[in-house]
Order: structure tokens, then sequence, then C-alpha cells
């Protein structure tokens, strides 16, 4: 119990190094997932792969400890308050970013945003639920304006109740689960914000994130909605 097949794993260079086969190991001894299946999806800084723990279908995050990109990461780092005291070489950057990425994931959870339940996070590795479905942008919508009025939710959410700024919002990191519910995923780079000055600091990436929502359903969708009348909207009495 709890030794992860390390042969298995060697044809995944960068992801299955010997620091994250131990934190896999660690992890399955105490009884955090039973087996660790194949890639679900794979990016730019880490990988997602299937697990499950009893009936219980699980996904498995893994941040590349040897080759992430570590001036884009370490930009998302030194941004937030929480962890601008951050600073060294890239496995520490990585371990504050998988730490980063489940504290947010804890804190959408906890404000109603839809997001898989954050499990366990251990060195670069989290564990969370899995979620049936696809991306946003394969998805087959034969209600946008009911999709579009969920993800407006989701952001009114994320900014009021989180106050978090997603910083990387797209339809590449929005989900529609197996039930037609939109889902927030990919969360590492969102920015937490105490005050209206942090506020005002991220609110470039907010806006970034409007207009990337606005251009896929005016698209796709021959919407007219705009990035700035939707901005002016989440920020309406925010700070009053």
């Amino acid at each position: 119990m709890g030794k992860v097949n390390r042969e298995k794993f060697k044809v995944y260079e960068g992801v299955f190094d010997n620091a994250t086969l131990d934190a896999l190991e660690n992890l399955k001894r105490r009884q955090y997932y039973d087996e660790l299946g194949g890639p679900i999806k794979t990016g730019k800084e880490g990988d997602v792969y299937h697990a499950h723990k009893g009936d219980t279908r699980l996904a498995i995050k893994m941040f590349r400890i040897t080759s992430a990109n570590f001036k884009k990461i370490s930009q998302y780092i030194i941004r937030d308050f929480r962890f601008r005291t951050i600073k060294g070489n890239l496995r520490k950057v990585i371990l504050a970013w998988s730490q980063k990425e489940f504290r947010n994931l804890q804190l959408l959870y906890k404000a109603g945003v839809n997001v898989p339940y954050p499990y366990k996070q251990f060195q670069n590795v989290i564990i969370m639920d899995y979620i049936e479905g696809c991306m946003l942008k394969d998805a087959i919508i034969e209600n946008p304006e009911e999709i579009y009025k969920q993800v407006k939710e989701q952001l009114h959410l994320m900014i009021r109740g989180a106050k978090l700024v997603h910083g990387d919002l797209s339809e590449f990191n929005m989900m529609l689960n197996s039930e037609g519910v939109v889902i927030i995923i990919d969360v590492g780079q969102a920015m937490n914000f105490k005050n209206k000055q942090d506020f005002l600091e991220f609110e470039d990436l907010l806006l970034r994130d409007l207009e990337n929502v606005c251009r896929f359903f005016n698209k796709k969708f021959g919407f007219n909605v705009s990035s700035q009348e939707l901005l002016n909207e989440l920020k309406e009495g925010l700070f009053d």
C-alpha cells in the first residue's frame, strides 16, 4: 500500500520526477486516493490525471518542478499579498503556486463558486473532485443565454464572495459539466484582494478576463455584450 509504479510513469518526463513520485506515494499511503490513472489534461505548468478512492472519481493535478515557466508563475506570486515574501528557486515558487491554487479553490468553494472540491494539497500535488464534462470551447451549447447568465453569476460570486480575480479566464478554463452547469477551473493565478487598492491593482487582469468572455459569446453566438459594461456591473457598490 502506498507505492506508486515508477516504471509506469517514466514516460511523463517533467511531471513525474522523483519529488512528485514521493509526494504521490505519501498521499496514497495516507489514503487520499487508491490508484492513479491516465492523463485528463496536459498544460504548460502541470498536468491533471484520473484517480479514484473507492467509488469516488478524483482528479490529481501535478505542477512541474523541472520545466514550468518560472517567469510567468513568479509574476502571479509576487503580485498576491498572500505570497509576496516567497523568493528563491523554481522549486520554492512551484510549491507556493500549488498552495496558491489550493487556497484559491477553498475560497471559491466557500463563496459558492462552482469549482472542483479541493481535498488535499501536498508539495506540488493537489487532489480534487473529477468533473464530468468538457471545456466550454468544445461544448455543444443549445442555450447560450443561460450559459452566459451562469458565467456572470460565477463572476459575481468570485469577485464579491471570494474576493478573487481569476486572471486567466476564458472558454479554455471554464467547463460545462454533464448537468449543464458552468465550472471554473485552473485558478492558480487568481489574485486575492483585501481592499480597493488591491482590486485596482488587479483590475487590468479582470478586464482581460471579461474581454475573453465577451469575445467568446459575441463571436460564437452573435451576442453584443460589452466587457466594459460588465466590468462596471461587477464593480458597482463593491466597496460601498
